[in-house]
């Protein structure tokens, strides 16, 4: 794994120069990017070294379990020496947080961000992951660093990033079968860990984005496959899934609240036949000022603006692919 040997002599100076860290994932933050975070973490304070872990505006309902293992701070204040960025290589991914340009940046991430990467002196980045989660694993072996904890959080990362496996590969499920062996860890806890934390408030919210973006849903017909597209404030993703389980085979909506944001799901017969979102949605950034991308069955971008020109811009690509197959 390219970067690994120049982390682990950078952190042995930083035990010596008593660099202080921080740890950062992406607004929203899903399981994969806390728990690798809450996974570093263990490792830093094993070194002794000064670390916190911070999220940019929130985290997901399904990493919320996860908080039971670290303290997490929303919208942190960059005052650390290194700052280490887990699961994104895209800068608008973690507004409104702000890293002041003296800071030493490292960027571990399993996506591959070509229109606008965070300008990092440590780049760890392999695209043939299906999670970050795997990534940190194999630097923790490489440290010689095994903990339990460290482990559920892997674990939680790994099957939500996976989707419970679904886009799991023979990498995904050599890492699994490795942290099994090692620590008496059963899967139904991981699940347990994972399950969407919410309240009346929240679940009515949903409800209310789902049946909005229901009334608002444009749907085309192309050759035998649907494409459905829709408008939210808030929720893209989850609307994507239920436009999905209401029979379309791709779906993509978009928010204009604070900002642009865009999400897309697929099918796995599409993704079967070479469908890949994410290099669909890294194109999107130059239109919407920001940066996208993602797994072949599941993308998102986020932006500033032309949302409308953005969905058309991704209709089209999607049917230069279907017109292929």
């Amino acid at each position: 794994m390219r970067g690994k040997i120049k982390l682990k002599r950078f952190l042995e100076e930083a035990k010596e120069k008593e660099y202080s860290f921080l740890l950062l994932c992406h607004h929203n933050a899903d399981p994969d990017s806390l728990g690798s975070a809450i996974a570093f973490s263990r490792y830093l304070n094993s070194m002794g070294l000064n670390n916190r872990i911070g999220v940019a505006q929130s985290v997901s309902s399904y990493a919320k379990r996860l908080l039971s293992f670290a303290k997490v701070e929303k919208d942190p204040e960059v005052k650390e020496d290194v700052v280490i960025i887990f699961d994104t290589s895209s800068i608008e991914q973690l507004e409104p947080v702000e890293i002041p340009k003296d800071k030493f940046v490292i960027v571990i991430d399993h996506h591959i961000e070509k229109e606008n990467p965070i300008k990092a002196h440590i780049r760890i980045v392999d695209s043939s992951r299906a999670s970050t989660a795997e990534i940190v694993w194999e630097l923790l072996k490489y440290f010689n660093f095994y903990d339990e904890i460290a482990a559920k959080a892997i674990l939680a990362g790994i099957a939500t990033d996976t989707a419970n496996f679904r886009y799991a590969n023979a990498k995904t499920f050599k890492t699994v079968s490795e942290i099994l062996e090692r620590f008496p860890i059963q899967m139904g806890e991981i699940y347990n860990l994972t399950a969407p934390v919410s309240d009346e408030n929240i679940d009515q919210a949903k409800r209310m984005a789902i049946l909005k973006a229901c009334q608002r849903m444009e749907i085309k017909k192309f050759r035998k496959y649907i494409i459905v597209t829709s408008k939210v404030s808030a929720y893209e993703s989850l609307a994507c899934k239920v436009f999905l389980q209401l029979g379309a085979d791709v779906a993509i909506v978009g928010s204009e609240k604070k900002g642009v944001r865009i999400s897309a799901r697929a099918k796995e017969h599409l993704v079967k036949k070479g469908l890949h979102l994410g290099k669909i949605m890294e194109k999107v950034g130059s239109i919407i000022e920001g940066s996208g991308g993602g797994h072949a069955g599941a993308a998102g971008a986020n932006g500033k603006r032309d949302l409308d020109e953005a969905i058309k811009f991704l209709v089209k690509e999607i049917e230069k692919f279907l017109r292929g197959i």
